[in-house]
């Protein structure tokens, strides 16, 4: 039964090697952390359309503050319908003008200023998602290392159980044991190798994540190290410093966006102008004999808010109640963020106090109770249920320590996400 599940095992894990041989190799080097980030950047399609987003935007902000296009007239004016005669009236004119509008106060100005807010909330959303961007690629290669120790782990445990499975049949052959320890100690060996396929797959289907990422990259070999990163700021200094993060910067600046929209609402209680200019030229003579003096006009248009209750008030109330509204949101974010910082910051704390009771006790102590248990069964003084009980107990302890590491090292990257210092 053993041999036909080892063959599975090794058939899966030629096929696995032979797929990450083919997608990788053409990179030598392994892949670091920083690599997969700096990867992931330079792929993201979103980031690029919020760059030409904000492009456009900066190019309409200069558009934007300046005076409509001017409007040329061209008629005629007084025209007799009975003969349709220029010259038959004096009143009669060949008409060009030009009409410009000037809007109402300083919405020109402030409707400028308004995209350009839209521009600076475009450019910490850009990087706020840069940072989310390094969080997550970060995040996905923590976890695939951890699968590859895990692997590790249980490989030296298909080791142990090999050998304990050996032992036990020539113990069995000898009269020294049961044949329900040989059907025990295979049955362990087989839950391990079942453990070791399914963590194989979990490691695949993280690697074809990152892979949406950094394409084929995903599947070069990793550091041999668990990867380092910074120590994050102490809880307090962060708190202190979240509202210059990226993703609060940019709610800043959606709220000064609707205040200015408030301003505008309030030019709306001024008036706007338009300037017309026109030239009249007659055709005919004066009764004297003369030629028909040509003329000039000059007209100025103003709008009149009289009325304001049922238009200008409403509209004003309704710019002041949505710039509460996004005021509102960004302080729930501020909240859930700073609620964030404290969470991970306890969180951090009590990992870093579960590993050094790994690393000082409970690590030692399984190792020496799983000798301890091996050296009393080959003597005979402890039954195989007592061994395989430690040496269960030992590899379990091991794959707890590595998940814990992981776990640590992702609060840290989460915490200098919150930091806004994640490069």
């Amino acid at each position: 039964m053993y041999q036909s599940i080892a063959n599975k095992a090794f058939r899966r894990t030629c096929v696995a090697a032979m797929l990450l041989i083919a997608a990788g190799n053409s990179f030598a080097d392994s892949l670091t952390i920083e690599e997969a980030g700096r990867l992931a950047l330079e792929n993201d399609f979103t980031l690029k359309a919020i760059d030409a987003r904000s492009q456009s935007m900066s190019e309409l902000a200069v558009a934007t503050e300046k005076l409509p296009d001017p409007q040329l007239k061209l008629g005629f004016a007084n025209l007799p319908t009975d003969s349709f005669n220029l010259g038959q009236e004096p009143m009669t004119q060949t008409v060009i003008g030009v009409r410009q509008m000037f809007p109402r106060g300083q919405s020109r100005s402030l409707n400028s200023q308004r995209v350009n807010e839209s521009v600076a909330r475009n450019e910490a959303e850009a990087e706020d998602r840069r940072q989310q961007i390094l969080l997550a690629v970060r995040e996905a290669y923590i976890r695939i290392y951890l699968h590859q120790e895990r692997e590790k782990i249980l490989r030296q445990s298909l080791v142990v159980f090999s050998d304990l499975a050996e032992i036990t049949r020539d113990y069995y052959s000898s009269g020294r044991a049961h044949q329900q320890d040989v059907v025990q100690t295979q049955l362990e060996l087989a839950r391990v190798e079942e453990r070791l396929a399914r963590i194989q797959q979990q490691e695949e289907q993280e690697r074809a994540r990152l892979a949406e990422r950094i394409g084929a990259h995903a599947y070069r070999d990793f550091d041999t190290q668990w990867p380092e990163i910074d120590q994050p700021d102490p809880a307090q200094k962060i708190i202190e410093d979240l509202p210059e993060h990226p993703r609060l910067r940019a709610w800043q600046h959606e709220i000064a966006k609707f205040k200015t929209s408030e301003e505008i609402a309030r030019q709306a209680y001024k008036p706007g102008f338009a300037v017309d200019l026109a030239y009249g030229g007659r055709g005919g003579q004066n009764p004297d004999g003369s030629d028909r003096s040509d003329f000039l006009s000059v007209f100025v248009t103003m709008d009149i808010p009289l009325f304001t209750k049922d238009r200008q008030d409403r509209y004003l109330a309704s710019s002041i109640a949505d710039t509460s509204a996004k005021q509102f949101a960004r302080d729930d974010i501020y909240r859930s963020m700073k609620a964030r910082v404290e969470e991970y910051t306890a969180t951090l704390m009590r990992e870093r106090e579960r590993l050094g009771m790994y690393d000082e006790f409970l690590l030692p102590q399984a190792e020496f109770n799983a000798e301890a248990a091996f050296e009393a069964y080959q003597d005979a003084v402890d039954d195989l249920t007592t061994l395989m009980r430690a040496r269960i107990g030992e590899y379990e302890l091991k794959l707890s320590h590595a998940a814990l590491r992981a776990d640590e090292i992702t609060t840290r990257a989460r915490l200098l996400y919150l930091q806004g210092d994640i490069s």
